[in-house]
């Protein structure tokens, strides 16, 4: 079977298969292009430009890495038949994952319709598009090689990655290679990310990570699991995480920028939200609300600002990990410039808002939880349990920011100053 290769600026090649090229090549995965990875994280470090076309790319790359790493150390769990059959299953859920990402990412999924996720329109998509087409073709190819309990189909590709209907206890292993706190969409978007950033904050060790990726058997389950020599590759990889959400993803400007877009959208769009229709909601592309932004930027707020880089000035912001004490204080500097200046003039966010989540600890039992094998002992262990840095991230990332309008801007400094004088006198 003949592959092409892409080249990629993070994983050099990446191979694709014929049938892989297909869905590549197809409208609903070329609107990728057009779907900024960081939403308008480019108008701070001008490099994100980025988007998720190369990212589903990326993740299909090293989630065949990963599971053939896997097999090499684990045959006995996996007959040959079985393991093409799941390779090529998590090739496809790596490929397809993000089909249903809004216009700039995260950046606008507040704007789905109630109840709906990005994960919600990427069912849809691979299901009622050519997608679904170019997935039955592969299946076909696998019935006839191995038979009809070798079928793949749009809803078990579905299913799988959403870890809905799921009969065969194996799928929830494959699942753990895309749904996990060291999953292989986490591992590509932190080096891409970091790399399009011009920053070395995401930066990890890769290779060592997948090297010490492994698996074990207890009843009739499958377990995804890291070897204890990969621990600090893994410290590495959740540190990683951390430092990329405060520098990068939650951002004082992109942050500010996102709220603007969100605005902008719930004025501007029809029923304040995306269509729900995938033909319909296929049209929509950065391209398209850039545009829209363009034509508004005279008569909206929210356009200038992001047009223009109008950025209101944060004039309080909490520590990264905010505990009672502050917190309370923070609502009482918002009470006071609130009374001062009006609720009009100011903006309020916070980090428990962003998709970007740092979980605390994962206990042993977790869906989420990636256990690591100790050598002198046949009972997993997580990473908190190993790992002393890891053990004491207890507290939750919550930092609180308050913006304000240019006209009191200054004031609004002057009077944060007081309060924080006033705070200091009192303790």
């Amino acid at each position: 079977m003949k592959e092409y290769k892409f080249r990629d600026p993070v994983h050099g090649y990446i191979d694709v298969r014929p049938w892989e090229r297909k869905i590549i090549d197809s409208r609903p995965f070329q609107r990728l292009r057009g779907i900024k990875q960081l939403a308008l994280t480019h108008l701070v470090y001008h490099g994100a430009e980025h988007t998720r076309f190369g990212h589903s790319n990326g993740v299909m790359h090293l989630v065949t890495r990963s599971f053939r790493s896997v097999v090499a150390k684990c045959a006995d769990l996996f007959p040959r038949e079985k393991t093409e059959w799941y390779e090529q299953i998590l090739r496809l859920m790596a490929l397809t994952h993000d089909l249903g990402h809004a216009p700039f990412s995260h950046g606008s999924e507040s704007v789905f319709p109630d109840g709906l996720e990005h994960e919600d329109f990427t069912d849809n998509i691979v299901m009622e598009t050519e997608i679904a087409d170019y997935i039955k073709e592969i299946g076909a190819e696998f019935t006839k090689k191995y038979g009809r309990d070798f079928d793949i189909t749009p809803e078990l590709i579905c299913s799988v990655y959403r870890g809905k209907n799921i009969s065969n206890p194996d799928f929830i292993f494959l699942r753990k290679f895309m749904d996990s706190e060291l999953d292989c969409d986490k591992m590509d978007y932190l080096l891409r990310d970091s790399h399009y950033c011009g920053v070395n904050y995401g930066k990890y060790d890769i290779d060592r990570l997948i090297s010490c990726l492994t698996a074990y058997k207890q009843g009739n389950h499958v377990y995804l699991a890291i070897e204890k020599g990969g621990i600090h590759a893994f410290e590495e990889f959740v540190l990683a995480r951390y430092f990329m959400f405060v520098q990068v993803y939650f951002h004082k400007t992109r942050r500010f920028l996102d709220r603007m877009l969100v605005d902008y959208l719930r004025d501007r769009l029809p029923g304040r939200n995306y269509p729900k229709e995938v033909k319909e909601y296929l049209e929509w592309d950065d391209a398209k609300v850039w545009a829209m932004l363009k034509q508004d930027e005279k008569h909206h707020d929210c356009a200038d600002r992001i047009i223009n880089r109008k950025i209101m000035r944060n004039v309080y912001e909490t520590p990264t990990h905010s505990n009672v004490h502050e917190k309370r204080w923070y609502n009482l500097t918002k009470k006071r410039l609130t009374e001062e200046f009006g609720e009009g003039q100011l903006l309020f966010d916070s980090a428990d808002k962003m998709t970007h989540k740092i979980p605390l600890k994962y206990e042993i039992d977790s869906e989420q939880a990636i256990p690591i094998i100790l050598s002198h002992s046949d009972k997993p262990s997580t990473i908190s349990e190993q790992s002393a840095i890891i053990n004491k991230m207890t507290e939750p990332i919550n930092i609180m920011r308050i913006y304000a309008k240019e006209n009191i801007s200054e004031k609004a400094e002057q009077l944060v100053k007081k309060l924080m004088r006033d705070r200091e006198s009192d303790e």
